[in-house]
């Protein structure tokens, strides 16, 4: 073979091998880190409803969740951030134990401030003691853990009491939140959801 045809054919193996590897980093996306916003709930137990109803405490502060019909809820969740009250809304259908949602904060828009909206899920242990789920914005750029328990029981080891004391430094007020020591309960009824379907 000659010098310049076996350059030629080194050539265009380098390029089919670029193409080749181009081609196959634009048909998978890039792996997710554990945890992430796309992961899923274990498979769900049966679980009455009614057990998901109710007042929680939550690293989100104080959550409501009530019966929308027989197989959704909706509810709302508050917590103290700089000295103002943050209501957000969330609503969803149940699957057992399993709970997928939707969430918006604040839960009715506020002339000039920044609207956080998303999905999620959690898992309520059967006996009604318990959740822990995923939240994460439409947007793909926030995310994070949901852990509530009801009141009178101790926080799920490894939620730092200060995340239901005080919400986190993220700026958003997600991941972390205030109840208990005279934080306020969520306003209730949650406002209507918009027009989208939300």
């Amino acid at each position: 073979m000659t010098r310049p045809a076996a350059l030629r054919t080194l050539l265009l193996a380098a390029a089919t091998a670029a193409l080749a590897a181009s081609a196959s980093s634009r048909s998978s996306p890039p792996p997710q880190p554990a945890g992430a916003w796309n992961s899923q709930p274990p498979q769900s137990q049966q679980m009455d409803p009614r057990v998901s109803h109710g007042l929680w405490k939550s690293t989100f502060g104080a959550v409501k969740i009530e019966e929308e019909s027989p197989a959704r809820v909706h509810g709302a969740w508050t917590y103290d951030r700089q000295g103002q009250q943050v209501v957000g809304y969330v609503a969803g259908s149940l699957d057992g134990n399993v709970l997928r949602l939707t969430w918006r904060e604040p839960a009715a828009p506020v002339p000039g401030a920044p609207v956080l909206e998303g999905e999620g899920w959690l898992v309520f242990d059967p006996t009604g003691a318990r959740f822990t789920g995923r939240w994460w914005t439409n947007s793909r750029d926030r995310q994070g853990d949901w852990s509530g328990w009801r009141g009178g029981q101790a926080a799920p080891a490894g939620v730092p009491q200060q995340y239901w004391g005080n919400p986190p430094p993220d700026g958003a007020g997600h991941g972390g939140a205030a109840y208990g020591g005279g934080a306020a309960q969520p306003t209730y009824p949650p406002p209507a959801p918009p027009v989208n379907g939300y």
